[in-house]
């Protein structure tokens, strides 16, 4: 399946807002109710292609295909070509076999906080691997949005929480991070901003710098420097 992606994926996240708006009896009878109906809805918020270039020149046409999943895909018209991929290329979504119906009901639960095992085993039939690895994917392409779009956050009188944490890559390369990078980060308790920073390790010479204290607003920055002294002296 030689093809190169003719558009640019959205990142996961950027759907969230959208998703936030639903209800569930919205999701169930507008979105998943069938797989062509999530497929369009997919496509129309940028999550899968709405057209793909093969590397022969040629622009793909959409078709039913057997032996792919979904079943529909896309095809080179160029008769010395025929190559063909599946719709998915390119997107989150590739590489995985869930039906697509199920995979935006979990990103439903998801970003409602619905997120225990026990809960998506009931609901989605997942099993407990399928769950931690796909949960574990929005995670991280999370981070991967706070880290390449990061903010000041705090100010006067805000309480800004840190931690760190250490990511990698996760099934079928959903990720793009580095395997085993630290990422620094911090949330503030009342509005709820984040930022989130690569680190080389955890000690104190890396996290105090000028760099990670750029990523406060203003009165915010000696308070947590504090903080962070007081956790690693």
């Amino acid at each position: 399946m030689a093809v190169a992606p003719s558009f640019q994926p959205l990142l996961v996240p950027t759907i969230f807002p959208v998703i936030e708006e639903m209800t569930l009896k919205q999701l169930f009878r507008n979105i998943t109710i069938d797989e062509d109906t999530c497929i369009a809805w997919l496509k129309s918020n940028g999550l899968l292609a709405t057209g793909m270039m093969c590397k022969c020149g040629r622009i793909m046409r959409p078709g039913t295909f057997s032996g792919i999943t979904d079943g529909k895909g896309w095809r080179c018209p160029e008769k010395s070509c025929k190559k063909f991929a599946s719709m998915r290329i390119g997107s989150f979504f590739e590489g995985a076999h869930i039906p697509l119906t199920e995979l935006v009901e979990f990103l439903y639960f998801w970003t409602d906080n619905l997120q225990t095992t026990d809960f998506l085993h009931k609901n989605l039939e997942w099993g407990e691997h399928t769950i931690t690895d796909w949960k574990n994917s929005l995670r991280d392409l999370c981070v991967e949005e706070f880290l390449v779009n990061p903010q000041p956050i705090g100010g006067p009188g805000h309480i800004v929480e840190i931690d760190e944490s250490k990511f990698g890559h996760r099934k079928y390369s959903r990720g793009r991070m580095l395997s085993g990078q630290w990422v620094f980060g911090g949330i503030d308790r009342e509005t709820k901003d984040t930022f989130m920073i690569p680190v080389q390790d955890r000690s104190a010479a890396t996290l105090v710098p000028p760099r990670i204290l750029a990523n406060k607003a203003p009165g915010a920055l000696s308070a947590q420097n504090a903080i962070i002294l007081s956790i690693f002296n």
